[in-house]
């Protein structure tokens, strides 16, 4: 890093003392870019890639039009672009830099060799952008352009297999999006060029056998034929056997070829496979340094063959080594939020096998504790749904830990922050950050600069570089410091928190909230009155039940809806004895309103969000024992939405 930091002090001399009109002065600026770019690049700070995009422009504006080298700093300007909406999710710096890499292209003569380079790295932007429009328009002008990029590139150049490489890849990623056998296919055709193409010294080498790997697993998953799977197995140890053990991408290897003897271990049976997946996967995280962010996923993925093993074998200890890892994966600080989060998650459930209360109990706490720091708009849509789903069993599980130990008012608590912070991540344009950014954009652009920063994805080129770790904990300790002056101005002191129990209370004036929450440990009503907030333990309201139901597929032909209608009946009676009676018996009379009827507003977490509680109950011809009989019933996603509802409704009566 010293190195790096000469370098551009020399830089930035060499343009200070160059005339503004001189040739060499966009060369100089130029490579400024670059190194400033290559420091963001190991250290993550984003006013270095602010300043290597400042800089590359004035490079591009000094250049002339005809100028031999303009296409050259115009890619190197678009690919900082790109790097920057990697960061931030500007849209606005995608476009651009799609706009850039297709004017080098246009730039650049058909039989220059630096054509292909812009052609694939055009072809990459718009894959990106496919990823976050899914427009297949750019998804299949990126095939295009990567088919170019081969076209115009000898067989016997050392970057042929390498865009060989990447045009497999886009091929896989339209097979992700149709399911056509004939994308993977090709996919897989391309990635075995690619590496039969690769010198034996190419650095790559070890990287396209795994990517092989990779799409040979995948086509074992669509077709269930066990020789792809020994074909990917078979890539994946070439991968590691071709990568010297201190190499930084010899973890990431080892394990994927981890997953894939699990994979086998599904397939076949055999016990000597989910060993030898143990074995692999155990070295991947030893030989991954402690503050890796990177060690947080392989623990993971080894916490969870061995929760894989427990199920095969039974054996308590393998249940212990498999939460054992899960918790040093939460424990990664260094790590992105997500893999952290996502461990932790199954944690609880393991530590809800074993009885751990208290430990589970502050486990869940910290999880809770972190959301507020968690990004989801730098993933795919479906990782973003997978990701607040993970959330929202966070919450659950925690709440019931929290109610097995007696302690109610902190369930509640902890449920409604929970349910805070995932409000804000599917509904941004009303969450508290939106409202800061309104109020105090200084403070929301210093915040969201911060959360970006810690959720960004390790990029290759980070992987050896010693200072990330060290970045990430720095950010970290400003992100914290950034929230807590969040919530020392005035109007946010519950910045991304949820309400408290006393605050819910004064929600409920008039009726009563029932919070109902089902997790595999236990699941419980929580009345939320104004006077009172009571427990109502369900012990027939089983997660387990819950899912049968909640699985079942209540549409169909005509010929079945007779039946369909009668299971749903079903469905009502169970939820009414399981649940909602027992709820009743303990609302009683309630805050009468004009007909008579206690007011309720159901609030159902986890897999009780779905259930239609209103209408549990037997609805023989003349039976009472129904909801619609002795409650009327609302529904609120907290207890603030309450509020905000009377507020729009100006008095209005909303009833289901």
């Amino acid at each position: 890093m010293a190195d790096l930091k000469e370098a551009i002090t020399v830089a930035r001399q060499a343009v200070d003392q160059t005339p503004d009109n001189h040739p060499a002065r966009a060369v100089w600026l130029n490579n400024l870019g670059n190194m400033l770019e290559r420091r963001y690049e190991r250290r993550g700070e984003m006013a270095y890639l602010d300043e290597a995009i400042t800089i590359a422009r004035q490079a591009v504006a000094s250049t002339p039009h005809d100028h031999p080298g303009r296409a050259a700093m115009l890619n190197n300007l678009g690919n900082k672009l790109r790097s920057r909406y990697e960061r931030r999710d500007e849209i606005a710096d995608l476009e651009e830099a799609i706009t850039l890499a297709r004017q080098a292209v246009d730039q650049t003569p058909h039989d220059h060799l630096a054509r292909a380079v812009w052609l694939n790295n055009l072809g990459s932007m718009l894959g990106r952008r496919y990823e976050r429009t899914g427009e297949m328009a750019d998804l299949e002008e990126a095939i295009t352009l990567a088919r170019q990029a081969v076209e115009q590139t000898p067989d016997d150049h050392p970057d042929q297999s390498t865009w060989l490489n990447n045009l497999g890849n886009i091929f896989e990623r339209r097979y992700e999006r149709t399911g056509e056998m004939a994308d993977l296919e090709e996919a897989i055709t391309l990635a075995r060029q690619a590496v039969n193409q690769a010198p034996d010294d190419h650095p790559d080498q070890a990287g396209m056998l795994n990517n092989l790997g990779s799409k040979l697993q995948r086509l074992c998953k669509r077709t269930g034929e066990m020789t792809d799977l020994e074909k990917a197995i078979a890539a994946a140890r070439q991968a590691v056997d071709q990568t010297p053990y201190d190499h930084p991408d010899q973890a990431t290897w080892l394990n994927n070829l981890g997953n894939m003897l699990e994979s086998r271990y599904k397939l076949t049976g055999k016990m000597a496979d989910l060993e030898e997946a143990i074995t692999v996967a155990r070295k991947a995280v030893d030989q991954t340094p402690y503050d890796h962010p990177n060690r947080a996923t392989w623990l993971n993925n080894l916490g969870n063959i061995f929760e894989r093993r427990y199920d095969g074998r039974g054996e308590m200890a393998d249940l212990g080594e498999a939460s054992s890892c899960l918790m040093n994966a939460w424990y990664c600080r260094t790590a992105s939020p997500f893999p952290r989060i996502t461990a932790a998650a199954q944690c609880l459930k393991l530590l809800a096998y074993q009885q751990r209360v208290d430990v589970a109990i502050q486990l869940g706490k910290d999880v809770i504790d972190l959301l507020p720091i968690v990004n989801t708009r730098m993933l795919e849509r479906s990782d973003q749904q997978f990701v607040v789903s993970t959330f929202a069993g966070v919450a659950t599980d925690l709440c019931a830990f929290l109610l097995e130990s007696n302690q109610p008012a902190d369930a509640l608590y902890y449920l409604e922050t929970g349910r805070a912070v995932i409000i804000g991540q599917l509904v941004d344009a009303r969450s508290d950050v939106s409202t800061l950014a309104q109020q105090r954009p200084d403070v929301a652009r210093r915040y969201q600069e911060l959360r970006d920063e810690i959720n960004a994805p390790l990029r290759p080129e980070q992987e050896a570089a010693a200072q990330m770790p060290s970045r990430r904990r720095e950010a970290l300790s400003e992100l914290d410091a950034c929230i807590q002056e969040i919530r020392g101005i005035t109007g946010f002191e519950r910045f991304l928190l949820g309400q408290t129990a006393a605050e819910m209370q004064e929600c409920a004036s008039g009726g009563t909230i029932v919070v109902v929450n089902v997790a595999m440990l236990r699941s419980d009503a929580i009345l939320v009155s104004a006077d009172a907030i009571k427990t109502v333990n369900l012990p027939r309201l089983t997660a387990s039940d819950a899912e049968v139901w909640l699985g079942k597929k209540w549409t169909g032909p005509r010929s079945e809806r007779a039946q369909k209608n009668k299971e749903y009946l079903e469905y009502l009676s169970w939820l009414w004895e399981a649940c909602v009676r027992q709820v009743l018996v303990e609302v009683g009379g309630g805050s009468d309103l004009a007909d008579g009827l206690p007011r309720i507003w159901w609030l159902g977490t986890g897999l009780a969000s779905s259930m239609p509680f209103h209408a549990a109950g037997t609805h023989a011809a003349g039976s009472t024992e129904n909801a619609f009989d002795k409650v009327v019933s609302s529904y609120t996603p907290s207890g603030q939405g309450i509020l905000q509802a009377s507020r729009i409704g100006s008095g209005r009566e909303w009833r289901v």
